[in-house]
Parts: structure tokens; sequence; C-alpha cells
């Protein structure tokens, strides 16, 4: 079935043989998430690993969860009888993966802010996954009926420190490395 939500087309597909067309044959085309507002300023334009079109970052990042959340840890506490709180697994999995990848190191908890990862993390994913009536009717967008905005610049805010934080750290060490570095090189 085929309708739209505002401006955005949707497809609803009900029958096995049409969910294998989608989801096999023409699983690329379909592969993507659409751009949301969310994206734009907690994702930057979609540039982290959930909101990223797929590629090659995308196949390595599933790859990488792959073999964390089905290594042996999950099987050892399955065969033991021990509780796996796999939403823990993940949230600390997607901290540190994403710490080590773009910053070479782990970060701990704290060092989020008065929050921490956990609690900005989770306020993250619930606003990419709350229905935002901006993304499917852009003309209203400006006005911002439902607050999401005003949350999600709140949320980036708290990442751009952050990152700002690394960054700063970044230029720290490497100036201890090489002492007379300038800051801007070409």
């Amino acid at each position: 079935m085929h309708f739209r939500l505002g401006l955005k087309t949707t497809i609803i597909v009900s029958s096995s043989q049409a969910a294998v067309l989608f989801l096999r044959t023409h699983d690329l085309v379909f592969t993507s998430r659409p751009p949301l507002e969310a994206s734009k300023y907690i994702a930057y334009n979609q540039k982290n690993m959930i909101m990223a079109p797929y590629g090659s970052y995308w196949r390595n990042v599933r790859k990488m969860c792959t073999l964390e959340l089905l290594s042996n840890y999950v099987k050892e506490a399955a065969l033991s009888g021990i509780a796996v709180d796999v939403s823990a697994k993940v949230g600390a999995l997607r901290a540190d993966m994403t710490c080590r990848m773009l910053f070479g190191k782990k970060y701990m908890e704290k060092e989020f802010g008065e929050r921490g990862f956990k609690a900005v993390m989770e306020e993250a994913m619930e606003l990419l996954a709350t229905f935002n009536l901006a993304d499917y009717i852009p003309q209203i967008a400006s006005i911002d009926l439902q607050g999401l905005r005003k949350r999600m610049k709140a949320i980036a805010k708290v990442f751009d420190k952050f990152f700002e934080k690394v960054i700063d750290e970044h230029i720290q060490s490497r100036m201890k490395i090489e002492p007379n570095t300038s800051l801007i090189s070409c």
C-alpha cells in the first residue's frame, strides 16, 4: 500500500512476497533512513552510526556490533543462567565504540556532563524515535509545535561541549609531543 504522510511517501508491505522484494531483492534502495529533523541536530546531518546512510561505515559498525553483542560474554551468561541487561550492554558498547573510533580512547560516564552519557544518549534516542510533524510537513517546522527542536538543540549542545573537550585534549596532547607546532596547520 502506498500513501503520503504530509509530504513523505510511505509504503506499507503486508505480504511475505512483497517483504522479500523490499528486504532482499531491492534492499539497497530501502536501506538508509530518511533524513529527519532530529538527525539534523543530534546526528550532525546523519553523520552518526545510527542515522548514517548505508555504506562502508555503516557496514563496519554493524560488524562490530554483531561481534560484540553475539560474543562469548552473552553466550556464557546464557549458559550460566545469568540475566543479561542487553540495553545496558548496547549503551555501553555504543559509547565505547563511538569514543574509541572517533577519539582513540574510552571516556568515563561523568565526562559527558552532569547527566552522564547514558541519560544523554537515552534522550537523544527518544528524540530520534519521536514522531515529529516537522519531518512530514516541513512548512510548519519553524513553529516547533511539539517542542522537539528545542530539546534537540539542547542535546546537541551537550554533544558539542563534549566534542570540544575531546578536541582540546587532542590539541594539548599534540602540543606535548610537538611543542613547536602551531595550532593552525595546512
